[in-house]
Formats: C-alpha cells, structure tokens, sequence
C-alpha cells in the first residue's frame, strides 16, 4: 500500500523548539507569553499571543525577530488588516476557541503570501469539518487533544485516515505526522515536544504574570519530563496503564495528565494505526528497488 509521504515536520515550518548549541541549553526555556509582558520579557525566546491582531503586530515588532519563535491570534472574528499591512513576516498560530469557527479561515487564506501559518483546532465536537477546511486552506494543523472520550477517538480516526491516505492533502497535521514519521524512521519520539509541552522547555506565562508549564499542567510544580513520565508509570505507587505499554516511548504518559484516571485504550488504536502504515510504508518503498531491478539498500 502506498501512503503519501510529507517530507517535513510543522517544526520545519515553526522554528524549532530545542537548543542547539551550548549557549542555547544554559537558556533554552520557551516562554507563551501575552503581549503586554513583552518588555519583561527582552532577551528570551518566546512565544506572543493575543487576542487583536494589531496588538501582536506591534509586540512583535518590539523583539528582536531571532528572539520570537512565533505568534499566536486567539480570536479568529476580527480585523486582519493589521497582519496584511505588516512589514515583517512571521510565523503565525491561528487558535481556534471552538471548531464551529471554522469559517473565519477564509479570511486569513490571502496571509499566506507573506505569513506562515498554522491553525491549532481543539478536539472537540466536530472537530473534523474544521481540520478538513483548514488542509483545504492549506494551513498546517495542530491538533489540541487533550484526553479525548470514545466518541473524540472515533473522529480522530477520520482525521488520521484523512492524513494518511487523501492524496489532495499536503499539509501536516500534528501529533499525527511527527508521530508517523517516528515509526517510519523507527526512532523513538516525544510526544511532550510535539505538543509544545515539554516542562524542560516551554513556561506558559498567564495574564496576570504567573509561570505554568502548559494550561493543562497549571499549578503543577515545574517537573522535569523523566518525573511526569515515570509518575506517570507509577501512579500512587501502583503499576499503571502506561507500565509496559507499547506505545509508551512515543507517548510518555503525555495522555496521563491532568486525571490519571483517564483510559488510554481509544488513543492506543490512534498509535497503533500509525504503527502499522509506517511499517507498510517502509515495506512498499522497499519493494521499489525490486520490481525496479535494482539490488535493495
């Protein structure tokens, strides 16, 4: 069977998030933080959001551009005239509230002449109708998961399968594609770094100041990923679902958290599906050579 390969990351697409040299590690926290605070924040890497449109332009445009690794829109109903008449170009994160805005891409299509842009769409309700739009729209898309019950898990099935096998679509759609790429390459991944949750990397910064590691780990204390991952294996001192999970090296327990409790069996079929087309994949490229005549790498 035969799988449309992208041969890109959405990191490849939003700067990366990792340090890369010695200097980078000794300050390599990325911190979400609201345009208001972008004088306290001189000097680091960060991540501006905001709800008005001009208001983001005028933060960013306050940094140093290496300083900014992207912007983030949280109200899709407004006025983008102030992205089109800037001067600088930047990589942007449309986020939608809620799928049913879906719609309100249209306006923000004609950006991509001079912006980057991806959407991040929360798994909610009809999710689905807002991610086939915004690969319509050739937006890269960020899924926001978070701990999805078995209806969610049944729409991301359509989703993934969306991913995986239309032909028309071009575009990542995150987890799905770093995960893929993972098991085609058959390299361990983090899904923690994916979703730009990382406590070693990223601090949300809320509006009135205070440092979270993400929304859904707020009033956490700051963990490293090694003590979320192993509490997350041994949860009240007991075994866990995630001790000798198969899915384990890509997940992490990421699925674990904010209520322990929650069943991993629906999300355990979201890897397995992208396991099992990875392995088909390397498996049909294999017989390439083959039916070519060429002898096999």
């Amino acid at each position: 069977m035969w799988f449309r390969v992208i041969s890109w990351i959405v990191f490849s697409l939003f700067p990366s998030l990792g340090p890369t040299t010695t200097a980078e590690v000794m300050d390599a926290l990325i911190y979400n933080i609201p345009a208001r605070l972008v004088g306290a924040y001189q000097g680091r890497r960060v991540i501006v959001r905001s709800h008005d449109p001009a208001e983001l332009a005028d933060s960013i445009s306050q940094l140093k551009p290496d300083d900014v690794l992207y912007g983030q829109l949280l109200s899709l109903d407004v006025d983008v005239t102030p992205l089109t008449n800037w001067e600088q170009s930047f990589p942007l994160d449309l986020v939608m509230r809620d799928p049913a805005e879906f719609p309100l891409l249209y306006r923000f299509s004609h950006l991509l002449d001079k912006h980057r842009i991806r959407v991040s769409i929360p798994v909610t309700a009809g999710f689905a109708k807002a991610v086939w739009l915004t690969l319509a729209l050739h937006f890269p898309v960020k899924l926001e998961v978070g701990q999805p019950d078995q209806e969610l898990v049944e729409e991301l099935h359509k989703v993934l399968e969306l991913y995986l096998h239309r032909s028309t679509v071009s575009e990542p759609v995150e987890y799905f594609h770093s995960t893929f790429l993972s098991y085609f390459h058959q390299e361990p991944s983090s899904l923690w770094f994916i979703q730009e949750e990382d406590p070693e990397q990223i601090r949300f910064v809320s509006d009135n100041g205070e440092e979270s590691v993400s929304k859904r780990l707020k009033g956490l204390p700051f963990p490293n990923l090694n003590d979320l991952r192993a509490e997350a294996q041994q949860l009240g001192g007991e075994k866990s679902e995630c001790d000798d999970c198969e899915f384990f090296d890509r997940c992490g327990g990421y699925f674990k958290w904010p209520n322990k409790d929650f069943s991993c069996e629906g999300v355990k079929t979201l890897f397995g599906t992208m396991r099992t087309a990875a392995a088909e994949l390397r498996a049909d490229l294999n017989r390439v050579p083959i039916a070519l005549g060429a002898p096999q790498r």
